[in-house]
């Protein structure tokens, strides 16, 4: 049985200046999480100017940075540096709460996503994690390149160990090319479209938009136009706990995000000093 499009999310611009463009697809009115995810932002700059490039922090979520272009020099208050190329993926857990840094190497082009984290893990100890694009399966066919971040898609597991069950997938499509995706295991689904037109059953995504999946085995998905096609694949579990939004801050109780605000504030999720690197 096919997955077909139940409801459209057209992201936010949230800026477009010329120089960079950032959409934001979750979260929205209409919509808060899509499996585990909250939080999709998706961006593009050309100068070195980034997001996040000064020390923040981050509580009670799963911060997962894929970059489809261009560069990215990581450093947090665990300790950790990391430089990131194309095709890499790195995913902070950080739970009881962290700072961290993303200093673009030039210019960029990603997604950045947030997964709540289950309640008995909302106060764990933070961890980091990353993953270079040759780590990461590439299932090539005729006119399409998925590749496997997370979760199982058409028999294939991604490395990525993200909670809540997540599932999350780039897709590549020639023009006029066409993929059938066997995710039957995965309850919440949506495909957002980084790039180009695709069409669904009966329904065309074009770039920006979210669309989200009904239940199924299967999704059917074939290029439109003259235009290559790219997008990611994103579900898993349905989210766990309340949703409760304080800037970086996302966690259950009320109680649990003043927490995290003072924890912040008295300098226990560590500091982190310096800008530039």
């Amino acid at each position: 049985m096919d997955r077909n499009v139940t409801q459209i999310i057209p992201a936010q611009d949230l800026i477009d200046d010329g120089d960079m463009h950032l959409r934001r697809a979750l979260p929205q009115e209409q919509r808060i999480a899509l499996g585990p995810f909250v939080f999709i932002d998706h961006y593009r700059h050309h100068s070195p100017r980034g997001i996040g490039d000064r020390p923040h922090p981050h509580a009670g979520i799963e911060v997962v940075s894929y970059l489809l272009e261009g560069g990215v020099e990581h450093r947090d208050s665990m300790g950790f540096r990391d430089r990131l190329g194309p095709g890499d993926a790195q995913f902070i857990r950080t739970g009881r709460g962290m700072l961290h840094a993303e200093q673009p190497t030039g210019g960029r082009h990603g997604l950045q996503l947030w997964i709540s984290l289950p309640p008995e893990l909302k106060q764990v100890e933070p961890s980091y994690t990353s993953l270079r694009a040759a780590e990461m399966p590439d299932l090539v066919g005729p006119g399409s390149r998925l590749h496997v971040v997370a979760g199982r898609v058409n028999g294939v597991q991604g490395p990525m160990a993200l909670s809540g069950g997540a599932v999350f997938a780039r897709l590549r499509l020639d023009p006029q090319a066409s993929i059938t995706l066997d995710v039957e295991l995965t309850p919440e689904l949506g495909i957002y479209v980084l790039q180009g037109q695709v069409d669904i059953g009966g329904t065309r995504l074009a770039t920006g938009a979210l669309g989200i999946l009904g239940s199924g085995s299967q999704v059917h998905l074939a290029a439109h136009g003259d235009e290559t096609v790219e997008l990611a694949l994103l579900g898993g579990q349905p989210v766990q706990g309340d949703v409760l939004f304080s800037g970086p801050f996302v966690m259950d109780t009320p109680e649990r995000l003043e927490q995290a605000k003072r924890d912040f504030l008295s300098g226990k999720m560590g500091r982190l000093e310096g800008v530039p690197f």
